[in-house]
């Protein structure tokens, strides 16, 4: 019986299922137990595998995407719909349910001020991408301008815009705090394009697209942009409570009810 789990074990290695073949012996021991009909048994092992296979799929995505920490978890309950308007729960789950818009290479644009959120919900679509199966970048617009302009110069950059390039979908965070000279803009522009109808984006700026010309620093730059990324994109306008003003002031609350208790 040993010399057979031995064989089967190799076989399994060599069929790259290394997963299964580490538990293969407990998966055995539990099918002689509940006595599972071969084609159950056969499923529920292969199950095993593929489980494993996904996870590790997405801890390389999640590796590679570089997407911002932030003080608690990509949990959707967390954002409080209730205190912002221009986006609803309903719209955001419908999003992360079905990715026809990746695969249409529609763009998202999330407009708002500070602390609404934007980046969150930016992130959150973007995990759930990668869950998925989808390759997801991350990356803010004075971060992307640099490796542009370093692309040819440093392999680092060459190899994260090579990555860029490749992905899915890439999150472009923060539009608006950026300021490019003429030579970023333009390739910004080149890579807005080389995306149009093949590559979705989700966009996060706290500016109105009059403001955008500060960003790209030329006003027919910034119309031809927009004109690709507008052509086929859902805006969701954000408006509402501040997320960290809120938390700072639950925070400062706290602060005061320990004071007045300990007196």
């Amino acid at each position: 019986m040993n010399k057979q789990i031995d064989i089967l074990k190799a076989q399994l290695q060599e069929l790259n299922l290394k997963h299964l073949a580490a538990c293969l012996e407990d998966c055995m021991l539990d099918n002689c137990l509940t006595q599972k009909p071969n084609s159950q048994f056969l499923e529920e092992i292969l199950d095993i595998e593929l489980k494993y296979r996904r996870k590790a799929g997405l801890d390389k995505r999640l590796r590679i995407a570089n997407l911002p920490s932030f003080d608690k978890e990509l949990d959707l309950n967390l954002y409080d719909f209730g205190r912002r308007q221009g986006v609803s729960k309903r719209q955001i789950l419908e999003l992360s349910s079905s990715f026809v818009w990746i695969d249409k290479a529609y763009n998202i644009l999330f407009l708002g001020g500070s602390g609404l959120g934007k980046t969150f919900l930016a992130c959150f679509l973007g995990y759930k991408a990668m869950e998925a199966g989808y390759n997801v970048m991350f990356i803010s617009m004075n971060n992307l301008a640099h490796l542009l302009r370093t692309e040819n110069i440093l392999a680092r950059s060459k190899s994260k815009m090579k990555r860029i390039r490749s992905c899915d979908l890439l999150l472009l965070d923060e539009i608006g705090n950026a300021v490019l000279d003429r030579q970023e803009a333009n390739k910004v522009f080149q890579l807005i394009c080389d995306f149009y109808q093949q590559t979705s984006i989700i966009l996060t700026s706290n500016k109105g697209f009059d403001a955008w010309s500060t960003t790209m620093g030329d006003a027919v730059v910034t119309t031809a942009v927009l004109d690709r990324l507008l052509h086929h994109c859902e805006i969701f306008n954000l408006d509402g409570d501040s997320w960290r003003s809120t938390e700072r002031q639950s925070i400062l609350n706290n602060l005061m009810k320990e004071g007045e208790h300990n007196e």
